[in-house]
């Protein structure tokens, strides 16, 4: 009915209030059986696990009885040929995970016949007979090993799923609930005041910026970019913008985005693949953006507090209209896009963004064409300045537009300044680094400093009414049922297509006042979190501009994570952290630390010490072993990992030892009653909570759950992978770079000199054309000289720089044995596509697993439940507060 209703009354005679009724008419019917279909799929899985298991015991109790039967029937027969012979033949017949007859590590038929040699062939000994007895029993014993730990596997995962609530223990703590209740009232404080600001200085400093700039190309560029905005608005109805595929994509980004209660997330996703229902709800977001000059917000927003590793709690709107969440989106992914593709234009027009190296003059620029008889006197394509253009360019500016930051552009960023620092300390430079970001950004940000930047840019009044209402939504938060809704009055919905274009459009002024009001310097800045380096008075004019900017809009620059450094070049005795006009602090990101000192990017322990405190706290919290590996893997493996920083050539094998050494240090101090092993800890944690247990080898624990393990993280693995390529001493690069630049220069200098007092050859002169008198007779120019500006014109300096900034390359293990490579060869090739770590792991304890299971899989492919452990582990943990 509803669907007959869409499509017969025309579009254009819909009025918004019977939109949102057939909208939730949609989203309550989805709503509800995707609902269902979820629940139905884990109960499912469920009902399957508990089917498998109760299998698994019964054909372990089978086993076992045969098994011990089979014992009691042979232990009076006193011939040796007659036990083997019996023992072959009823051993075959046990109901084994893997029978032995079809077990590939030995032949049973060979056996049996070998035995049967004997009866007459007194060349088959009792020594041999006794050892076929032994290999039967090993094998025996070892089908009962791996039942045994299947049962093992099967008990952790009833562990896990009857574990109450989430599987989390209650172990919440006075501090932890008193500084989600200060983030909470701090968010309110700037979400629901608006700041009133002066929006004559924001236009007059917009003007001045842009419209009014000194440069004639700068004013002209961007008449061309408010054309562009104003065009993309006019052709706005042209087209139909939902269909199944542009739904359908919504849905998908909203989903990853994360955002959304896991009610809200089910009901999308219960949408995906249903073309007819996905058609239907186009056709109602299309009556929708017609209409949108009346539009009005839907509902109220439920604002939802999450905390996260590092302590900050993000606040999301998690309960929202699900058709108008899908609404917002593509408009905000429409727009985000644009000005993208309009900013990138912008700064593309020749000399709107001013150069961030001095660029030769017009003398030199001749003296050197001259002496070099016409070589490297411009920008090479391989310098140091090309490849940092690159980069800005296609990883730094815009990045969150429309896609969202990785941790692994930071990681990059933190290298490019270690290589930088290095360089230009060889080259007897001082440089200095600032970090910064924004105060409570997201939620602080006016929204007048927004629409007077979004008007300034060409949006017209149209837009910029619809987007207020966007922007002023009533909100309440989840655990505050009852509370009166309150309109939100600053900031930006988090982590949305609309936060990102609104954020990023205004960011973007920050980006171009640092390089007009600072000599062309580069302002890397991802998102809010904020980067400079350079010679010191750039990095004063640059922090300047930033100050200046954030004044003018309104928001506050965040003391806490914001400071300078500045290393001085190699050989000074000097030792500074700051100077006259830059901010105080440390230079710091995630668990490093810039040290002044070195120029390195050093562990900063103390930082380190506040999460393993919270580490701690997270596994005391886990209410079965399964969770307890999860918070492991998660925390105590990849975050530690992540926030150390990315290795790279520059970083040399000594980061790399400061992470191992770290992590030593996490685990002595996180597990002391087993000397810091993670491993022994989780052995007892087993035997504490199950009772009794088989012994459990190291294997069992770190082997991946496809081969029948827990999965435990060894995180000084990954490491070790990449130790070996890591270099000792990324000084060398410096040292071959000045060998092979003095070797250039003494090439050049011979060929100059042969030219132009040698007389060999064409005079250069003559060579070049024009007039050269001034430059004729005179002595080449002195190595010094020569390198002067090496970014800009040497190719040396360019490799260089790249090698660099080179990631180690893994160098993993190889299977290695033939019993071991025999095992391997066994599974099949789609389950044995492992990874450098699971390589690793697998080779590691590989002869404990084949001596212990007569194989390297411990538990056969489909006899444990993995699916369900798999979607748990997906859906199921959740961080203490």
């Amino acid at each position: 009915m509803v669907m007959f209703f869409l499509k017969e009354l025309p579009r254009w005679r819909f009025h918004s209030a019977i939109q949102r009724s057939i909208g939730a008419q949609l989203q309550a019917s989805y709503c509800s059986t995707r609902t269902a279909s979820s629940e139905f799929l884990t109960e499912t899985l469920h009902a399957i696990t508990d089917v498998k298991l109760a299998q698994l015991e019964k054909q372990q109790e089978s086993y076992e009885l045969g098994k011990r039967a089979l014992h009691d029937a042979l232990k009076d027969e006193r011939q040796s040929r007659k036990r083997v012979q019996s023992l072959i033949d009823d051993a075959e017949k046990l109901p084994a995970m893997t029978p032995l007859g079809r077990d590939p590590s030995i032949s049973i038929e060979n056996l049996r016949r070998f035995v049967e040699q004997a009866e007459f062939d007194p060349s088959v000994t009792s020594g041999f007979l006794t050892e076929y007895e032994s290999i039967i029993h090993k094998k025996l014993d070892e089908q009962s090993a791996r039942y045994e730990f299947a049962a093992l596997y099967g008990r952790l995962v009833k562990e896990w799923t009857s574990s109450s609530g989430n599987g989390r223990q209650d172990v919440e703590t006075a501090v932890g609930r008193e500084e989600m209740h200060k983030q909470r009232a701090m968010w309110k404080e700037y979400v629901f005041h608006p700041k009133n600001l002066d929006a004559y200085a924001i236009k007059s400093y917009l003007d001045q910026l842009f419209t009014k700039n000194d440069s004639n190309t700068v004013k002209d560029a961007f008449k061309i970019l408010k054309q562009d905005v104003e065009n993309f608005q006019k052709s706005w109805d042209d087209e139909v913008h939902f269909d199944v595929t542009t739904v359908t994509q919504c849905i998908k980004d909203i989903l990853k985005n994360g955002a959304l209660s896991d009610h809200k997330g089910a009901a999308l996703n219960g949408f995906l693949g249903n073309d007819m229902v996905l058609n239907e709800i186009a056709d109602v977001l299309n009556m929708r953006m017609a209409s949108r000059a009346s539009f009005e917000w839907s509902g109220v927003t439920t604002i939802e507090q999450r905390r996260h590793l590092n302590g900050r709690y993000r606040f999301f709107a998690s309960d929202e209209d699900v058709l108008q969440t899908i609404f917002m989106h593509y408009i905000g992914l429409k727009w985000a896009t644009k000005i993208k593709e309009v900013l990138r234009r912008f700064i593309s027009q020749t000399d709107v963004l001013k150069s961030t190296e001095r660029t030769l003059t017009w003398d030199e620029r001749r003296r050197r064409r001259y002496l070099l008889i016409g070589d490297n006197i411009r920008y090479s394509s391989k310098s140091v300045e090309s490849q940092e253009n690159e980069y800005w360019n296609s990883k730094i500016f815009l990045d969150q537009l429309p896609n969202e930051i990785a941790l692994s552009v930071t990681q990059g960023l933190l290298n490019r300044i270690r290589a930088n620092v290095m360089m230009r300390r060889r080259l007897d430079k001082d440089t200095t680094v600032i970090r910064s970001d924004f105060k409570w950004f997201g939620p602080s940000l006016p929204h007048q400093s927004i629409f007077v930047v979004l008007e300034h840019f060409g949006l017209k009044r149209e837009w910029l009414d619809f987007f207020k209402k966007a922007l002023e939504a009533p909100l309440v938060f989840k655990d505050e049922a009852g509370s009166a809704p309150q309109i939100r009055r600053r900031g930006t919905p988090i982590s949305t297509t609309l936060e990102t274009f609104f954020s990023e459009t205004l960011l973007f002024c920050s980006d171009f006042a640092v390089n007009q009001k600072a000599n062309g310097s580069r302002l890397y800045r991802l998102h809010d979190d904020i980067w400079l380096w350079g010679d010191s008075e750039a990095c004063v004019q640059s922090w300047n501009a930033l100050t200046e900017f954030s004044d003018v809009m309104g928001i506050q620059i965040n003391e806490d994570k914001t400071g300078s450094c500045t290393v001085l070049a190699k050989g000074s005795k000097e030792i500074t952290t700051s100077s006259a006009g830059l901010p105080q602090g440390d230079v710091s990101w995630g668990f490093l630390k810039l040290d002044p000192e070195t120029g390195r990017f050093l562990i900063n322990q103390a930082e380190i010490d506040k999460h393993i405190s919270e580490l701690s706290l997270q596994l005391k919290a886990c209410g079965s072993v399964f969770d307890f590996i999860q918070a492991w893997n998660l925390y105590g493996g990849r975050f530690f990992q992540a926030h150390c920083g990315a290795v790279a050539w520059c970083t040399g094998r000594q980061h790399v030892d400061e992470i191992l050494e770290t992590f030593q240090r996490i685990q002595s101090a996180l597990f002391p009653s087993t000397a810091g092993s993670v491993g022994l800890y989780l052995k007892q944690m087993i035997e504490d909570r199950l009772g009794q247990v088989p012994s459990i080898p190291d294997g069992f624990l770190y082997y991946p759950s496809t081969m029948g393990g827990l999965g435990l993280l060894n995180p000084l693995v990954n490491l070790y992978i990449i130790r070996e390529d890591s270099t000792k001493d990324p000084e060398v690069f410096m040292d071959e770079f000045f060998e092979a630049e003095r070797k250039n220069y003494e090439k050049a200098k011979e060929r100059y000199e042969a030219r132009e007092f040698g007389k060999k050859g064409r005079p250069i002169a003559e060579e070049l054309g024009g007039d050269w008198g001034y430059f004729q007779g005179k002595p080449f120019m002195s190595f010094e000289e020569y390198i002067q500006d090496p970014d800009l014109t040497s190719d040396t300096k360019g490799e260089c720089y790249r090698r660099l900034l080179t990631t180690p390359q893994p160098r993993g293990v190889e299977i290695s044995g033939q019993d071991k490579l025999k095992e391997f060869e066994k599974i099949s090739p789609d389950d044995r596509d492992w990874t450098d770590y699971e390589t690793w792991v697998v080779e590691l304890y590989a002869k404990e697993i084949i001596d212990r299971f007569g194989t390297l899989v411990i538990v056969e492919k489909g006899l444990l439940p993995t699916s369900l452990v798999t979607v748990l582990r997906k859906n199921r943990f959740k961080w203490q507060n």
